[in-house]
Formats: C-alpha cells, structure tokens, sequence
C-alpha cells in the first residue's frame, strides 16, 4: 500500500512536471518567434535577400556587408524594444488562457481526477461558458499583459542594446595576415562573440527580473483614490485638489525593491542559456539557408 502511493505520487509530480515543461516551452517559442518575426519584417524580403547574396560571393568587406545585411543587426534598437513588446503581449495572452483552463480543468474534475468528457459533449455550451468564466476568473487581462509586455520590451531591448556594445569591443580578423593566424582569430572571435552573447543574456534576464518585478506588484496593487468627501462636495474640483490628489497617489505607487543576489542570478542564469540557444539556432538555420 505505502509503495502504490509512493509510486502514485511520482508519477502525478512526473506529470505535472511534463505539463509545466511544456507549457514554458510553448511560450517560449511563441515570445523567441513572435520577437524574430517582426525584426526580421522587411516590406521587400527580395531585395534584402539580393543584397545578402551579393555580401557572400563579395571576397572584400564581406563582415561589413553581412552587417548591413543582417537584420537583427540593422535593426534599431527601438525596432527590437517594440518586438518585445509584441512578443510580452503573445506571452501574456497564452498564459492567460493556460491557466484558465488549468482552473477549469481543476473545476470539472470528477471524484476520479479525470475530466468528465460526456458532460462537456452532451453540454457544449455550458462547458465554453464555465472554461470563458475560469478564464476570466485570474483577473483583468490588460494589467497582466501589460506586466509582461514591458518585461519582455526590457528583456530584448536590453540584450541587443548589450550584445552590441560588447561585439563591438571584439577586434575584427580582417587586418591579421597569413591564414592561420586568421583562422586562429576567427576562433577566437566565435568564442568572445558566445560570451559576449551569453552575458548580454544574462544581464537582460536581470534587468527584465527587476522591472517585472515592480511591474507586477504596481499591477496587482490598488492606488488609493481620492478623498470620497472631496468627490462629493464637488463633481468639478478646483485644480489645486486635482493637483493634491494626483501627487497623493503618486505617492502611494510601490517603491522599486533591490533585488538579491540570488534572484538575480536565477534570472541571470537560464536568460544566458537561453539568448545562447537562440543565437546558435539562428545561426544553423542561416547556414541551411
């Protein structure tokens, strides 16, 4: 008896580990595809490939061409900080549902721990409207898509703002002479570019921690309103009250936490990881190409 719940419970926490391993894994694809989509967006994807293939067969200046060609590299950076922004948005509205429907599915369970699929067949309806109703039982939607866009607008924002700055102090190998020294700075370069790439990861997985952050408990907290009485007297309040109220929630609004060095190295950690992968899957999928 005690091995069978042993064993029952292991393979509910393996289940639920697949589960939370596939739902991240899901909006994580969604955020790195949505973000690579809209800067990669060209309204003339022929000319940009024209000019990618002229920047190969050219033997002079080949880096400075594949430069200009790249478009995560010609880019601006506001271009990335809006992509991001996109990309929190997607996050936000995938989540969103995702939990709805752990609520519901929670909700509907039966004595078993199964879902009574005949009650959801005989009753459609009802069952859209209880899973729209889970839903939106986690809270309104537009603070929490809010919370997550203006993380994500930092997280890529700040990666490419960091990425470029440390690439930049990476000496080029085109002025060496002689082919195995070029060969040995060419490998070089790869590895400072991986570290240059993992820690402007890192940094932005920070950065993205602290402003979600406050971000989130701006979102979930409530501002106190103005005085019920000063409403009441007047529906019009002279500009001086409008003024006094205003500063009275600003300063009620939550004052940004120092993070400690632990949480700012779990964030730092798997965000390295994961702009690494992400540069290093672009790469395999450009030399396809």
């Amino acid at each position: 008896m005690i091995m069978f719940f042993f064993a029952s419970f292991f393979v509910r926490a393996a289940l639920s580990l697949l589960v939370a391993l596939a739902k991240n894994t899901v909006l994580g694809m969604a955020v790195f595809t949505t973000y690579e989509g809209i800067v990669e967006y060209s309204p003339s994807p022929s000319a940009n490939h024209t000019s990618a293939e002229n920047g190969r067969a050219d033997d002079t200046g080949t880096t400075e061409t594949m430069l200009v060609t790249d478009p995560f590299a010609s880019a601006t950076l506001s271009r990335h900080a809006a992509a991001g922004f996109v990309a929190g948005t997607v996050h936000a509205s995938l989540s969103y549902t995702f939990d709805g429907i752990s609520r519901w599915r929670q909700m509907t369970m039966t004595k078993k721990g199964n879902v009574n699929i005949m009650s959801m067949v005989r009753h459609p309806a009802a069952s859209a409207s209880s899973m729209a109703a889970s839903i939106r039982a986690g809270g309104p939607f537009l603070p929490y898509a809010l919370h997550h866009a203006t993380s994500h607008m930092v997280l890529f924002g700040t990666y490419e703002a960091t990425k470029r700055l440390l690439l930049g102090a990476i000496p080029s190998s085109k002025d060496n002479n002689g082919n195995a020294e070029e060969e040995e700075q060419d490998i070089d370069n790869h590895y400072s570019s991986l570290i240059a790439v993992a820690l402007a990861g890192g940094i932005a997985g920070s950065a993205q921690y602290i402003v979600g952050d406050y971000t989130e408990r701006l979102t979930q907290g409530k501002v106190p309103s103005a005085d019920a009485s000063s409403s009441s007297r007047s529906q019009n309040p002279p500009s001086s009250l409008k003024l006094a109220n205003s500063a009275r929630k600003f300063r009620s609004l939550p004052m940004p936490r120092v993070p400690d060095g632990r949480s700012l190295l779990l964030a730092f950690i798997p965000s390295a990881i994961g702009f690494v992968a992400f540069e290093f899957g672009r790469d395999v999928i450009s030399d396809d190409d």
